[in-house]
């Protein structure tokens, strides 16, 4: 299910009156990418084929979306084993750097890039599935949005939304006491997402982050 721009007017125009719809269009835009983007509010699971001899891989996901995080990488089978097997999460500096090798892969790392995309070790040697936790944001040409984020979330994309237009100077929605309470009322909406997640006891992202030797 999804939730067209259009149903988010309301709760934007009654506080930034004028607003021409394309500049709408963006701050809800920009709103429901920044939500999803601090709150983790939307996931997908993704499964993925893994092919002979390929170490990387880019995620097919649900139309409109791109990929912001993963929670976890696990293989439910696999020719060499019928337990499920869950990867080690590593830098894309650590992949590099292990000793060339064959097998069912063990790990994997994010790389970076832009759009995301995933690297495995070791090298696969047989045609594998895994399952993909991911999580995603909007990206920014979307016409609709994921519903949780109007079903659930539309005070914080309103606010984020509110907040953009009414930063802008010399405009009738002009306010920046406005802005400031809107971008407020965000990390609010922000930290309800968060409680709500943990409430359903959803796993939270991997976070992956090289660190220098001191």
């Amino acid at each position: 299910m999804a939730a067209t721009l259009s149903q988010f007017y309301p709760w934007v125009a009654v506080d930034c009156p004028e607003v021409p719809v394309p500049l709408m269009d963006d701050a809800i835009r920009r709103g429901a990418r920044e939500f999803a983007k601090i709150s983790y509010a939307l996931t997908q699971d993704v499964s993925l084929s893994m092919v002979v001899s390929t170490t990387d891989y880019a995620l097919t996901l649900a139309t409109g979306t791109e990929l912001l995080s993963i929670v976890s990488v696990n293989r439910p089978t696999s020719p060499t084993s019928t337990a499920i097997v869950f990867l080690e999460a590593k830098s894309q500096a650590d992949i590099d750097k292990q000793v060339v090798a064959t097998g069912p892969p063990s790990m994997y790392a994010v790389l970076e890039t832009y759009p995301l995309s995933l690297r495995f070790y070791p090298t696969p040697t047989a045609v594998e599935t895994f399952l993909i936790k991911t999580v995603v944001m909007p990206t920014t040409t979307v016409t609709s949005v994921d519903d949780k984020l109007f079903g659930w979330y539309v005070e914080g994309v309103t606010a984020y939304a509110k907040f953009w237009l009414m930063i802008q100077p010399n405009k009738a929605w002009s306010n920046p006491d406005g802005a400031a309470f809107a971008y407020r009322q965000f990390d609010g909406r922000v930290a309800d997402a968060r409680i709500r997640q943990q409430r359903f006891r959803a796993e939270l992202p991997v976070q992956v982050q090289m660190q220098p030797f001191s």
